[in-house]
């Protein structure tokens, strides 16, 4: 089958990655900014609570992990389809024999570009720490008796505040449009791809669809764990109202207060005067208890319906090479030249023409284009105003100084790759 194949089909899909790698970093931020500030301890430290955290530990850290690397990987597959694009618009430029073709095509960015995020990147902090007891109260004996009543004795130690925080970040975090649109635009953006017929399409297009995949798997994630939170926090929102109830309504009006962490009981006397009944003691523990007990069967119902999400594929990504057909490593857009361009000593020896040599600069200014010449050992040069291209030759070796020709200089190349001289620093051509 012919290669049939534009650039613009692969910078396309290159702005997919790119765009969704930028919005993804932007929704990230808020959440990771909240799992990492505000949810510390949410789920509290008492047993009944341990697997349930244990499950939200896993899984969060698991969907932070995947979610830095899936940006990460969108920005690395953005720069492969940038690379491929240019280098069809190189070679199709080269074969184009118009004596007016001009100047070769630009590179739409600079590439490799930076990839998001590091290895310091925080991925999980721990749900599950001790909170204090769950009841705070001055009320002799009231604490001993309501555990002496749940099993596990012990009363449950959440922090509702915490809890309210995460399920709402996470629920944020999932249905933002970013997380929402990457599957089905990374499944188009492979579909738009493979209309073309080249033969580096079908593992570019396998590695769309491979971000797709993590779109998807990542969309879900996030959502069970808004929905698995939002039922935690409610259920022990439920739980802190029922215990204010039972107290006041054992105890005495105006005595009990809830707080993030416990429902709290001050105050020995009832309004009327006089000090708390034993009977009565014992029956607010007893309610109290009858609070609790519902509220750990609620939870040990409250799971998540996914598993962990993996990073699968994402690390191949990341770790592929550019290759351009220029042979440069990094590409420049808008022709800038690279800082080395100038050391007059180094890589791209003699550095800059200048007027010495003749040489007059677009009117437009410094413009770092490829070699016409697709024979060229060295893939990069300064235009002239006329559009030939200054290609240095680098230092070379001692024993072949500039590779050839008596020492470093430019093999001044014209629009159609046919050399016109060798110029060398001061004026000497050749």
């Amino acid at each position: 089958m012919p290669v049939v194949v534009e650039s613009a089909a692969y910078y396309a899909a290159a702005n997919t990655c790119y765009k969704l790698s930028t919005d993804v970093q932007a929704a990230f931020k808020p959440l990771s900014r909240v799992l990492t500030l505000e949810t510390s301890g949410m789920a509290g430290g008492y047993q009944a609570v341990k697997a349930w955290s244990s499950g939200y530990d896993e899984r969060a850290a698991a969907l932070t992990t995947a979610t830095t690397e899936y940006a990460r990987a969108l920005q690395r597959l953005g720069d492969i389809l940038t690379a491929a694009g240019y280098n069809w618009a190189i070679a199709d430029w080269r074969a184009n024999r118009d004596p007016n073709k001009g100047t070769g095509p630009a590179c739409p960015r600079t590439i490799p570009s930076e990839l998001p995020y590091g290895a310091d990147v925080v991925v999980g902090v721990a749900s599950s720490k001790h909170n204090g007891p769950g009841l705070e109260s001055d009320v002799p004996d009231l604490y001993k008796k309501v555990v002496a009543q749940v099993a596990g004795g012990e009363i449950p130690d959440g922090d509702t505040d915490k809890l309210d925080s995460a399920a709402k970040a996470w629920k944020t975090f999932a249905d933002n449009d970013a997380i929402s649109r990457g599957e089905s635009d990374l499944r188009l953006a492979a579909s738009a791809l493979s209309n073309f017929h080249a033969p580096d399409i079908p593992n570019l297009s396998d590695h769309l669809t491979t971000l797709s995949t993590s779109a998807g798997r990542i969309k879900l994630a996030a959502s069970d764990l808004a929905t698995s939170t939002t039922a935690h926090y409610a259920a022990l929102s439920q739980l802190r109202s029922d215990m204010q109830f039972a107290v006041a309504s054992t105890l005495g009006v105006g005595i009990a207060a809830i707080a993030a962490i416990a429902v709290i009981t001050r105050g020995r006397a009832v309004a009327g005067g006089g000090e708390i009944a034993a009977t009565a003691v014992d029956a607010c523990a007893s309610a109290l208890a009858a609070c609790i007990r519902p509220f750990l069967a609620t939870l040990s119902g409250i799971t998540f319906s996914a598993g962990s999400v993996t990073a699968a594929g994402l690390s191949a990504i990341i770790g592929l090479s550019i290759a351009t057909i220029t042979g440069e490593t990094v590409v420049y857009s808008n022709y800038k030249p690279p800082g080395d361009a100038f050391d007059k000593t180094g890589a791209k020896a003699p550095g800059q023409p200048g007027t010495a040599e003749g040489f007059v600069p677009p009117k437009a200014g410094d413009r770092w284009v490829p070699n016409p010449s697709a024979r060229g050992k060295n893939r990069f040069g300064w235009e002239d105003a006329d559009g030939n291209v200054w290609v240095p030759t680098g230092p070379g070796s001692p024993a072949r100084p500039g590779d050839a020709h008596g020492g470093p200089h430019w093999d001044v190349i014209d629009k159609n790759g046919k050399k016109i001289k060798d110029a060398y620093p001061g004026g000497h051509t050749r």
